[in-house]
């Protein structure tokens, strides 16, 4: 079963808010375009992963998607993490186009009118397994078995592995052939290291530790704050910004109206800035009149609230926006 179910990554969030909210001769923003390429791809393939995980049997694992640990250094993050009585299985999903060969110190990618070296996929998944077995002794988590596979998500990409590079030849895999090799892995692995009651306690440790990764987008693409245009954008026509008036915001491009567009503005505010504000930058932020309108908005919205006076800080909440 899906512990921890995909989402849209918030490095990507963070990017397409910076995207609505520079100007679009911006001298940053194919720098910013191409990151949003990148990182949708990424996303892609983790969606391919995520359907072909649907398919296993629910309580064969416990599934989880992009978990991000604390180590001594700073963090790692897994793709996708299965969790059995039997064994842990760590997948790195793949979103490369064209072809692609795997050698003992790299893998090269070939398309039309490129060439390009990257770190060999199975010395960074190895990493990764080895990263994850100092965690849980860290945790003081019971040994249990550990295999790890990198999953190539893209159907049309060419996969070419050296001659006698076995180590590749039993862990690559396109997305198609993954439930087989899982259950490869599964035929190997019949011991029992953990009970329910273990599989539990782990399952929440992972939860409880997983920090997720969030960028300082403004500085990533050293993009000035004064650049942000403001303002709460029309959810019709994408005019920026619109104007609030009698509990109503309206646009004097396309004439729309809506009573809640200032929520992706809020939104916005967080992803490019900082997941929490005062009422006095939030309402500079909207565009609004009066602090008594901000007073309002403020008390509908479920954002944890920190103080009772006018210098409150307000914070995001997983259930926002």
């Amino acid at each position: 079963m899906f512990v921890k179910n995909l989402t849209v990554p918030i490095p990507l969030l963070q990017a397409e808010a910076v995207e609505r909210r520079i100007s679009p001769g911006h001298e940053k923003m194919p720098e910013v375009k191409t990151k949003i390429k990148i990182l949708k791809s990424g996303y892609n393939g983790e969606k391919e992963l995520n359907y072909q995980l649907g398919q296993i049997p629910q309580h064969k694992y416990h599934i989880f998607h992009d978990l991000r640990l604390p180590t001594a250094e700073g963090f790692f993050q897994i793709d996708v993490l299965l969790l059995s009585p039997n064994i842990l299985i760590n997948l790195d999903g793949k979103n490369h186009s064209g072809k692609l060969i795997i050698e003992k110190n790299q893998m090269i990618q070939e398309t039309i009118d490129t060439r390009e070296s990257y770190e060999n996929p199975i010395s960074q998944i190895n990493r990764h397994k080895l990263l994850l077995r100092n965690w849980m002794e860290e945790n003081t988590i019971p040994p249990i078995n550990m295999d790890n596979l990198v999953v190539f998500t893209r159907s049309s990409s060419e996969i070419i592995i050296t001659p006698s590079y076995n180590e590749a030849e039993n862990k690559v895999c396109k997305s198609h052939d993954l439930i087989k090799k899982i259950e490869k892995i599964d035929r190997y692995n019949k011991k029992g290291w953990m009970n329910d009651l273990d599989i539990l306690k782990l399952s929440d440790l992972f939860l409880k530790k997983h920090t997720p990764k969030r960028e300082d987008i403004l500085k990533l693409f050293q993009i000035p704050d004064r650049d942000i245009i403001t303002g709460v954008q029309c959810p019709t026509c994408s005019f920026l910004p619109i104007i609030y008036n009698r509990q109503k915001w309206m646009c004097p491009s396309c004439k729309g109206v809506s009573k809640d567009a200032h929520l992706g503005a809020i939104n916005d505010f967080f992803l490019i800035f900082k997941p929490w504000f005062t009422s006095s930058e939030i309402r500079q932020f909207l565009h609004l009149p009066s602090p008594r309108i901000v007073s309002y908005f403020l008390s509908l919205l479920h954002l944890n609230r920190a103080g009772h006076t006018s210098d409150s800080v307000y914070h995001q909440t997983k259930h926002f926006p």
